[in-house]
């Protein structure tokens, strides 16, 4: 049987080597205005974020001490759960360039609230207008990032 600390040994890894792939792919990113941040900016900056986190996982939870929970492999639901959460990610990836980051981030969100906490229409609507809202001004107007806006905010 598989263990906690195990697991987040192992996801600890997985996000530490996601970093590092992530620093050393943007580091050949290259291009960009003068007045602008650079394309590479984001990309090192979230590689840099996984790697600390994917190491603090792996040091966390190599120097816990005391019992160690078993943990189980998830059953139907489970796996139902995990795969249309996959499922709805990819939706979003496809339709991020047709309708725009802030509309497909709206759309993504208010599904995955709505699956996974079960929550009320209302909740998921007005929280993943919040995240449109602020992905559209932070990664789009003040950062100048090249994330698709869509067409219902080009202008």
């Amino acid at each position: 049987m598989k263990t906690q600390r195990t697991a987040d040994i192992g996801v600890g890894v997985f996000i530490t080597l996601l970093g590092i792939f992530i620093l050393i792919a943007s580091i050949s990113i290259t291009g960009g205005a003068a007045h602008q941040l650079p394309p590479r900016t984001f990309p090192m900056v979230v590689g840099f974020l996984l790697l600390i986190c994917g190491v603090s996982l792996v040091l966390k939870s190599w120097s816990l001490k005391g019992v160690d929970l078993a943990i189980k492999w998830p059953d139907r639901q489970g796996l139902r759960t995990i795969l249309v959460t996959l499922g709805s990610l990819a939706v979003f990836i496809v339709l991020m360039n047709p309708l725009g980051l802030p509309l497909a981030a709206f759309l993504y969100i208010v599904f995955s609230i709505w699956y996974l906490n079960r929550s009320k229409w209302l909740t998921a609507i007005v929280i993943a207008l919040v995240t449109a809202f602020v992905s559209y001004y932070l990664f789009i107007r003040l950062l100048a990032l090249s994330f698709p806006e869509g067409s219902l905010f080009e202008g």
